[in-house]
């Protein structure tokens, strides 16, 4: 047989043959060919150099990251530090009831006012 699992073949009026290799010796012979390719250790590949222009973006790419992820945690660190205060925060007036996000949006709007 020349395939691993036989050949189907239609003959006439749509009669459907099938070989398949019933011979113990045709079914070692395979077995052994597929245990010597699965042995065969594969090629390694190479992985291509990058160019300059790829070093530069992936730099790029690696910076604006981190900076976005310094943001993220900072912003977390003022979130935290203000909704697990008990006292109100000194030369901060907010209006109307003292809760956690009205403290939070005040110093956040003051904090974006200063930057300006």
């Amino acid at each position: 047989m020349k395939t691993d699992l036989g050949v189907v073949e239609v003959g006439d009026d749509n009669k459907v043959e099938v070989h398949v290799p019933t011979k113990d010796e045709d079914i070692d012979q395979e077995y052994d060919r597929v245990l010597g390719v699965l042995k065969a250790k594969p090629l390694k590949r190479q992985k291509p150099k990058p160019d300059n222009w790829t070093k530069q973006e992936d730099y790029y790419k690696s910076f604006r990251s981190r900076v976005v992820l310094v943001w993220l945690i900072t912003n977390l660190a003022l979130i935290l530090g203000i909704l697990h205060t008990n006292t109100a925060l000194s030369g901060i007036s907010t209006s109307g009831s003292q809760t956690p996000a009205n403290i939070y949006l005040t110093v956040s709007m003051n904090l974006s006012f200063m930057r300006c």
